[in-house]
């Protein structure tokens, strides 16, 4: 079948429809990267966990709902550029397809076991992409895997909810402008605060935050769990939510690999 100008059409020329397309995509492995979010879910710095309560119960109404009181940045989570950038887009302004099925290519710096307030170096970002054959490309989702879910309860070193969220390693000003070079369209970790170094609550560093990645319209993914169980790269595959003037959305990351 060809088009009313001549063109062949997509599947005369070999192209997969969208039903081949999705019957492809659920055939990949699928990893769940995202935590469960509950009151005792743990979150970065003084920011407050989940609060939920019954609604209607089932004993006296037939139904059972509940009501939700959530931080914008809980669990696994995306801050928008207007986190940072009061001239940037708010969440609910992002395109919907901003983190939908996007490459990803994940930075598995674990073995340099980065403690609380050290900053990733670009050698180490570098060193680890030649190792790895990694090459990003524009538009791609970079995923930095510090190896930082051992310290979340019931990690092999769990050390509490709220040290987590007190402690992390970062990235240098020279490993964030990287990223940034190459125009992924967001960088992730498996940290509370991704590029942000935090020793005992006390903040350095950031400068994806404040200069490199939010300001330019390169979205930070955060709290991600089980990348250790993840290839090199696939597909990213996140949603978030349409919150009016949001700084950030908790999103439900899943990644997709062969």
């Amino acid at each position: 079948m060809k088009s009313e100008i001549g063109v062949p059409s997509l599947i005369e020329i070999g192209v997969p429809s969208l039903i081949e397309i999705g019957a492809i995509l659920r055939n990949r492995r699928i990893h769940d990267v995202t935590p469960v979010l509950s009151p005792e879910t743990p979150m970065f710095g003084p920011a407050p966990a989940p609060q939920v309560e019954p609604f209607v119960q089932h004993a006296t109404h037939g139904a059972a709902s509940k009501n939700w009181t959530i931080h914008e940045h809980t669990g696994a989570h995306v801050d928008a550029p207007y986190h940072f950038d009061p001239q940037g887009a708010s969440v609910d302004l992002l395109p919907a397809d901003v983190l939908f099925l996007r490459p990803f290519k994940k930075f598995d710096l674990s073995s340099f076991a980065l403690q609380p307030g050290q900053e990733a170096s670009l050698e180490q970002v570098v060193t680890v992409a030649n190792r790895d054959g990694l090459t990003l490309e524009a538009g791609d989702v970079a995923i930095v895997d510090f190896g930082y879910e051992k310290y979340l309860p019931g990690g092999s070193l769990d050390l509490g909810a709220s040290w987590w969220g007190l402690n992390q390693p970062g990235m240098s000003e020279e490993a964030c402008k990287y990223f940034a070079a190459a125009r992924v369209c967001a960088v992730a970790s498996d940290t509370p605060a991704c590029d942000v170094a935090v020793v005992d609550g006390q903040m350095s560093g950031g400068t994806g935050h404040t200069h490199h990645f939010l300001p330019q319209g390169i979205l930070i993914v955060e709290g991600l769990i089980g990348l250790c169980d993840v290839p090199a790269t696939g597909l990213f595959a996140a949603l978030p939510l349409k919150l009016a003037g949001g700084t950030a959305s908790p999103i439900r990351v899943l990644l997709l690999t062969d």
